[in-house]
């Protein structure tokens, strides 16, 4: 180690230091009944500066603790400012689907209004085949409900399909639009029989076919076409759809054609299921006619 190199001074020797020459300022100035000698104007003019050095520090530091304090509390409260946020968005959201519910059942009261004769209950669609199309799906009603195979189902006042199997708590329904449907129909203003197939692929165009119909039969574009009476499983008189194009088949003997279905089958949220069975409505024809 160097000689020469000046030793420290311990931190307590200078705090030592600094409280005598204050104890002995102190007692100078008391025997000069207060008056400030030059050597204390000195210590003042350095200390004064540095007093208010130090003042400003701690100005500074508060300053900085308060702006520091008034953004966590601005954090705060932009964190729950987001949460009510969150939370009115919830409630919109659940106020928008009860709205969209609630049309949905003004939509199927009016088809009451529409088919006065026949008894319905509303179900909801709960799942449906993979694909765009409501070809096949399943209601939140079943056997509890007092729903049976074959029962007609229905939607914006045309026929949706009809009921192919039913389980206590939910039923499945397959849609005429489905490649394995058929349904006897008729043009409602001439009473011309008709059937009505189910096309997957055609309906990508929005149609249906159309076929069996009489060769002389006075058929135009817009004519409506509903469920037969002669039926064995549609109630007759049900929408159907409307006639988009006609033609003569290869035969010359019957005419075909297509229409566009009466429902939309890419959206469809809510049905009215029919309660009444085709069979049941004949037997009480039957037991009408007897009596």
């Amino acid at each position: 180690m160097n000689k020469n190199k000046r030793k420290q001074m311990k931190p307590r020797y200078v705090l030592w230091l600094i409280i005598v020459l204050c104890l002995v300022f102190i007692g100078v100035s008391l025997k000069n009944n207060g008056e400030k000698l030059n050597i204390q104007n000195g210590i003042s003019s350095l200390v004064l500066p540095m007093e208010k050095g130090l003042n400003s520090i701690g100005q500074w530091i508060g300053e900085r603790r308060e702006y520091s304090r008034s953004v966590n509390d601005l954090l705060t409260e932009n964190e729950e400012l987001k949460q009510q946020i969150d939370q009115l968005n919830t409630k919109i959201s659940s106020m928008e689907n009860n709205l969209s519910e609630l049309e949905s059942l003004r939509e199927l009261l009016k088809m009451k209004e529409v088919y006065p004769d026949y008894d319905m209950v509303g179900a909801r669609i709960i799942s449906k085949d993979a694909g765009n199309w409501y070809n096949s799906f399943i209601i939140d009603k079943g056997s509890n409900d007092g729903i049976k195979k074959d029962m007609n189902v229905i939607y914006d006042n045309g026929l949706v399909g009809i009921v192919s199997d039913v389980s206590a708590n939910n039923a499945t329904v397959r849609a005429i639009i489905d490649d394995t449907s058929s349904v006897s129909g008729m043009l409602s203003k001439s009473t011309e029989l008709c059937i009505v197939n189910g096309d997957l692929k055609l309906y990508q165009d929005g149609l249906l076919d159309v076929e069996m119909i009489s060769k002389d039969a006075q058929i135009a574009a817009g004519d409506e076409v509903v469920t037969s009476y002669i039926s064995d499983k549609y109630l007759p008189g049900l929408v159907i759809g409307y006639i988009s194009d006609v033609s003569m088949d290869s035969s010359n003997l019957s005419q075909n054609a297509h229409i566009t279905p009466k429902v939309s089958f890419d959206n469809i949220t809510n049905v009215m299921v029919i309660t009444q069975l085709k069979a049941d409505l004949v037997a009480s024809e039957s037991e009408e006619e007897e009596s």
